[in-house]
């Protein structure tokens, strides 16, 4: 089979391709992202890189039998300024195009966001057949939902796996803690410090943990799970999944007057009280939850709460957390979720990404597919010679 990627990344499809057990003759990948393209050569060497798209010269390739890809998505996402083909990095989508017409590919696959009815129609017109949207949290511990259009036959939803945010958190995970959360950001302590049974990650972009005075506490705690469990789903910009766990009785004496509105501890049901834009006002995080910060100042930002499914991982924030409390030294800790716990998010296998650094690990992870997924739709394949 000889397959062309566009928009690469670090080359999901042909983890996929792997995991079905299907042989590539030839694997042709356009990227220019040079991290990507770093983890994708490290895993697969054979892998043939042809640069950038609109600049590839279609003639070049021999018969192609799978055309897959991701064009940018920038310009239709919800969560952009929604420019659609106006923007040039999602008109990209027209690359995909060209080739498809040029190379007439037995299939096809293009993945993309939840975008406006309009956008949908439009990208539905070009690729002749209807896309069908798909949430990784069936197959995945985070909330996902994707766009499919394929003209591989077949193609249902997925069963529900039941795979929940605790089933992928690393026991042993070596991440910096961090302590003190009531009183400042700043003590670093040894991982030996924490009770191993619980993990956090904690971080406003660039892989860094951010310091957080109290006072500015209560516009960095945010966003969390959905209504069905579910943690929202990773992306370019993703980062902030926390788990926490119980904070002794004596830690309430720790948090200033006037604060306690805004971040509350229940010492009896040791709960945690965070405020969101809901009707409600707050989200209630008990033992062992987990919880997102991403856009902190944010006045609108709901759903902080992930008991079961990470948030959506993106590849600008990384503020996905969880809270680890320590027995020995009655204090209240937290990390980032790991790398590999963020790869876990994604199906991707442990440690596919290690090649670069940790912030351009969690970028590529968000802007990457969920590899379970592309393996249920890829699986539909014929791949009977002469048909």
């Amino acid at each position: 089979m000889n397959v062309l990627s566009l928009f690469d990344g670090m080359s999901c499809g042909r983890i996929a391709l792997n995991r079905l057990g299907i042989k590539v003759d030839n694997y042709y990948a356009s990227e220019i992202d040079k991290y990507a393209m770093k983890v994708s050569e490290a895993n697969y060497p054979d892998i043939i890189q042809v640069g950038d798209i609109t600049e590839l010269d279609l003639s070049t390739l021999p018969k192609i039998d799978l055309i897959m890809g991701g064009s940018p998505c920038q310009g239709f996402s919800f969560a952009g300024k929604q420019l659609a083909f106006d923007d040039p990095r999602s008109a990209l989508f027209f690359e995909f195009v060209r080739c498809v017409e040029e190379l007439k590919p037995k299939y096809f696959l293009l993945e993309n966001v939840n975008m406006k009815k309009e956008w949908l129609a439009v990208i539905t017109e070009y690729m002749g057949v209807e896309g069908i949207k798909i949430n990784s949290a069936l197959v995945s511990a985070q909330n996902r939902n994707r766009w499919y259009w394929t003209n591989i036959p077949g193609i249902e939803q997925p069963d529900d796996r039941g795979i929940v945010l605790r089933d992928i958190l690393e026991s042993d995970a070596e991440e910096p803690m961090y302590s003190n959360i009531y009183g400042g950001f700043g003590e670093k302590k040894p991982r030996e410090h924490f009770d191993k049974s619980v993990t956090i990650r904690a971080n406003s972009g660039g892989g860094s943990i951010p310091n957080i005075k109290l006072k500015d506490f209560d516009k960095n705690l945010a966003k969390m799970t959905t209504k069905e469990g579910k943690a929202y789903a990773l992306t370019a910009s993703y980062n902030g999944a926390v788990a926490w766990n119980s904070i002794e009785k004596k830690q309430r004496s720790m948090i200033p007057t006037g604060k306690q509105k805004t971040i509350s501890v229940d010492k009896d049901k040791k709960q945690l009280t965070i405020k969101e834009a809901t009707k409600k006002g707050f989200t209630t995080i008990e033992d062992g939850d987990c919880f997102d910060m991403t856009f902190p100042k944010s006045k609108t930002r709901r759903g902080r709460n992930m008991k079961d499914k990470s948030n959506c991982l993106t590849a600008a924030n990384y503020d996905y957390m969880r809270y680890e409390h320590s027995d020995e030294d009655k204090e209240v800790y937290w990390r980032k979720l790991t790398p590999v716990e963020c790869e876990r998010l994604q199906t991707v296998p442990d440690d596919y990404t290690n090649h670069v650094s940790n912030t351009q690990r969690y970028k590529m992870l968000g802007n990457g597919w969920t590899i379970e997924v592309i393996t249920h739709i890829l699986k539909n394949m014929d791949l009977s010679k002469g048909k």
